[in-house]
């Protein structure tokens, strides 16, 4: 036998053997499904996905084999499994290639290839959030400018009622018992000697109607939306100091120490203002019928956001331990309660009294 020839043979076939096992057929990719709606499939084409059709299914020609798939811009690495489907979710608008290949006696295949185009959605545009962030800003805008043209016109509506009111009261029951007042006075002066004994009760109905007509008064002035202002209240009260006190003989220090900046800054609510005033009345009427003082001094300044008054006489002073009778100190306690304020009474028997208020700026 030749032995070149036995040679050449045995060379072939080891050839043929090695080709044999090494040579792995490429998978072919069979169908494409997104949605579950089967997409067409064809060598070099591209496989075209709307925005939404985000489940996706690529199925390819099975065998004994194992399988590795890899996407390109999607897949962190590649994807070794025993079934030949690769399934993908939410999958983002963009251009992948997706290779699959296959796995025979250790080794693998060419890869099969097909392209994928996706379209993206309205929310992957470029435009779309700093549409949607434009239009929250707007959105924003226009509730900001409804919200300040509502309370705008609430105010104007709240002031028209103030107004209405405070014209309501100084026309009518103002007038009504200035009437009475004037009514009672003349009784007095006809009758008054005649009937000796409703001399008292003339007396007592024309004090309580011009105390009546004094305190509708200072109603309506602080109804008046005219008179918000923290400075006009304070030249409201050193006002009703000086008219209470001088004809008394009482000497009267009124030390405002808010400087205008401050007072033009600081906002009190008409409530605040109304029992602030009251509790101010209040206590130089006290002073008045209880202190025997000849010396008051008033005294007002900021503490941040607190005003503080400082109402101080140089009286008998009592002893604050003890009860008794009138709503004054009570009524002290009660405006506080209502407007937020703070009231400290100092007095000791022979030292005078001293009435501290804090009232927080709203």
């Amino acid at each position: 036998m030749n032995k070149t020839a036995i040679g050449a043979g045995t060379w072939g076939l080891i050839l043929f053997v090695f080709i044999s096992a090494t040579a792995q057929p490429t998978p072919s990719i069979l169908s494409v499904q997104a949605n579950g709606k089967a997409k067409v499939v064809s060598a070099g084409s591209v496989v075209k996905l709307a925005a939404l059709e985000n489940d996706l299914h690529i199925e390819w020609k099975p065998c004994h084999c194992t399988y590795r798939y890899y996407t390109e811009g999607l897949d962190a690495d590649t994807v070794i499994l025993h079934y030949p489907i690769a399934h993908y979710t939410n999958l983002e608008g963009g251009e992948y290639r997706f290779w699959v290949q296959a796995q025979q006696n250790g080794q693998w295949s060419k890869p099969a290839y097909i392209s994928l185009e996706i379209e993206e959605s309205i929310t992957e545009e470029g435009w779309f959030w700093p549409a949607v962030a434009v239009y929250g800003l707007l959105l924003a805008g226009a509730a900001i400018y409804f919200f300040l043209l509502y309370n705008f016109r609430q105010k104007l509506k709240l002031q028209s009622l103030r107004n209405r009111i405070a014209a309501d009261l100084h026309d009518e029951v103002g007038a009504t018992l200035s009437s009475i007042a004037i009514s009672t006075r003349l009784v007095e002066k006809k009758y008054g000697r005649q009937a000796p004994e409703m001399l008292s009760i003339l007396q007592q109905i024309k004090t309580d109607s011009e105390e009546t007509i004094q305190t509708i008064r200072d109603t309506v002035w602080t109804l008046n939306p005219n008179n918000d202002s923290v400075e006009q209240l304070l030249e409201k009260m050193r006002s009703l100091a000086f008219q209470l006190l001088t004809p008394q003989d009482i000497s009267l220090t009124f030390n405002n120490q808010l400087s205008s900046s401050e007072t033009h800054r600081l906002q009190l609510s008409m409530e605040q203002r109304q029992n602030l005033y009251l509790i101010f009345k209040e206590a130089l009427n006290n002073i008045l019928k209880h202190a025997e003082a000849s010396k008051v001094s008033v005294t007002f300044k900021m503490n941040g956001q607190e005003v503080l008054m400082n109402i101080t006489d140089n009286g008998k002073g009592f002893d604050t331990t003890q009860r008794y009778e009138g709503n004054g100190l009570k009524n002290y306690k009660k405006r506080a309660a209502e407007s937020f304020m703070e009231v400290t009474l100092i007095s000791n028997e022979g030292e005078g009294t001293q009435l501290k208020i804090i009232v927080i700026s709203v």
